[in-house]
């Protein structure tokens, strides 16, 4: 199972009953396949940086939008869920745009062989460097040579 975080831009005229129809398909699509819904947020109504076109103009005649509703809906489930999540997100009208991304963990950077990335990495190969410099300058001092 992969953790994900799916940010979502639904249209501000969206009513409650079809923001909560939205959330349910959502989760009954991870949950039937396998995977476990962490939480919903719901970020409210914000200006867009540009007009989002939706692909049908709405009852009242409306294509484009400057104002948007922001939902993040965080859940774990398999590659083949995800696919099953973004074609629900894909057929419901009163989405916008849908952005799905896997948040970086501290397990992300605990699991990394770079140091450059992996902070925890870097850490132990410095102090592993001073211990050697340290134990050096002892010999250097005692007369000993290594």
């Amino acid at each position: 199972m992969v953790f994900y975080e799916c940010l979502i831009t639904t249209k501000n005229s969206a009513s409650k009953r079809a923001l909560t129809d939205l959330t349910k398909a959502i989760s009954s699509a991870v949950i039937d396949g396998g995977g476990i819904v962490r939480g919903v947020q719901n970020h409210g109504v914000r200006e867009l940086p540009h007009f989002f076109r939706a692909r049908q103009t709405d009852r009242e005649g409306d294509r484009y939008y400057l104002r948007g509703r922001f939902l993040s809906i965080y859940y774990d489930c398999d590659p083949a869920t995800l696919q099953d999540v973004n074609l629900a997100l894909q057929m419901d009208e009163g989405v916008l745009r849908h952005t799905t991304l896997r948040p970086r963990t501290s397990l992300d950077m605990v699991n990394g062989t770079n140091p450059k990335k992996n902070p925890y990495l870097a850490l132990a190969i410095k102090e592993e460097e001073e211990a050697k410099r340290g134990s050096a300058e002892v010999d250097i001092l005692d007369g000993n040579k290594n």
